[in-house]
């Protein structure tokens, strides 16, 4: 605890001294970044745990190898025509790595290598300690990256990327539209809003019929990481995993208080100016800003579903179909772990896939039925 209590002070001096540099006043973009990933103290950077039942959250690879399974049914597909490598970003704890590369073992899918590209040193052990799990041939498959590869051909895997990309805060008020961003007042991080200034920011709130007061959040950075990615893939699919929703949906007039949340030990919280760095902070993802990314990026959008039926249509019951029922022990937990990858009350909806594509002319069968390209 008293390591905890110095880190969290620690971090607290260094967002007052940026604060301090930029005249008592930071966008909530810079200061998302500097809360998740300052080298030092930020959330993602620090040797904690942050995945699974002893960390701050769940996410679907860590409820089950089914997820990891299925989603390499899907690379396998996208292999066959490209050839090449999977690109992981982002690899969390290494689970869902471990079970993509155990399934393609399985079905013997040929495999260049399996890439993961992770920025945080602590995360790199967690992952390194898992992959070390596997058999030599497969464990042999697997390297880490500092950098996008160029003239990449195979898959890159993005699950829950953009919603930890740092996103800016608006806030429509009498005045009309500001930025919110964060200062101190009397010793504490407070926020404070500043008319607009960047220029991107304006384009992305124009033509939206709202009413005052309604906060939100736009991710320009979204459109950097769609532009590296284009850039990093010659042939092949970049799939991203996340929970949003499609435009008219993420700036609709209920949503007025924005999809800004905090997760710490499976508690959500709403003030990310409180115990910055000790918390997760995430946003959802506006699916269509990516699709115009894409678009810019001369990547085709092949497909956009949600989760449940991206499983499905990959053949995640044909999967669940190889448990024994008369097996409980085994049986049981694999249909609950579906049941929560599938329900739309739980993970089935609320999460969506969406498919980047670059001379990919085949349908990709995890879009197959259901394809929601209509409504981004």
């Amino acid at each position: 605890m008293t390591e905890d209590l110095s880190d969290q002070a620690s971090i607290l001096v260094m967002l007052k001294m940026r604060l301090a540099e930029e005249n008592n006043w930071l966008d909530f973009a810079s200061f998302m970044h500097h809360a998740l990933f300052d080298g030092t103290y930020g959330y993602y950077m620090r040797d904690t745990y942050k995945f699974g039942s002893r960390g701050d959250f769940i996410t679907a690879p860590e409820i089950s190898d089914l997820f990891g399974r299925t989603v390499a049914r899907q690379c396998a597909q996208i292999l066959k025509m490209t050839g090449g490598s999977i690109l992981e970003l982002g690899g969390g704890s290494g689970v869902l790595g471990a079970d993509i590369l155990c399934e393609l073992d399985r079905i013997d899918c040929t495999l260049n290598e399996y890439l993961l590209f992770e920025p945080s040193a602590a995360l790199t052990e967690r992952q390194k300690d898992r992959i070390a799990r596997l058999t030599p041939k497969i464990r042999s498959k697997v390297r880490w990256v500092s950098e996008l590869p160029q003239n990449f051909n195979g898959v890159i895997l993005a699950n829950e990327v953009f919603d930890a990309l740092p996103v800016h805060v608006l806030s429509l008020n009498a005045d009309g539209w500001q930025e919110r961003g964060v200062a101190v007042e009397n010793e504490f991080l407070s926020w404070q809003d500043r008319p607009i200034e960047d220029q991107s920011l304006y384009q992305a709130i124009d033509g939206l019929d709202l009413d005052a007061p309604y906060v939100t959040e736009v991710c320009l950075a979204a459109n950097g990481l769609v532009n590296d990615l284009s850039s990093s893939l010659n042939f092949g699919a970049i799939l991203a995993f996340d929970y949003g929703y499609e435009r008219s949906n993420y700036y609709h007039p209920d949503r007025r208080e924005g999809t800004l949340s905090c997760h710490y030990q499976h508690k959500v919280d709403y003030d990310p100016l409180e115990q910055p760095g000790d918390k997760d902070i995430t946003a959802h993802v506006d699916f269509t800003r990516l699709a115009h990314a894409a678009h810019d990026a001369n990547l085709e959008v092949a497909g956009y579903v949600n989760q449940a039926d991206f499983l499905v249509n990959c053949g995640i019951t044909n999967i669940l179909e190889s448990f024994d029922p008369n097996h409980l022990d085994t049986y049981l937990p694999a249909a609950s772990a579906a049941q929560k990858l599938l329900s739309p009350s739980v993970m089935g909806d609320m999460f969506k896939v969406i498919s980047l594509t670059r001379g990919i002319n085949e349908p990709l069968f995890g879009f197959s039925h259901r394809d929601r390209r209509h409504m981004l």
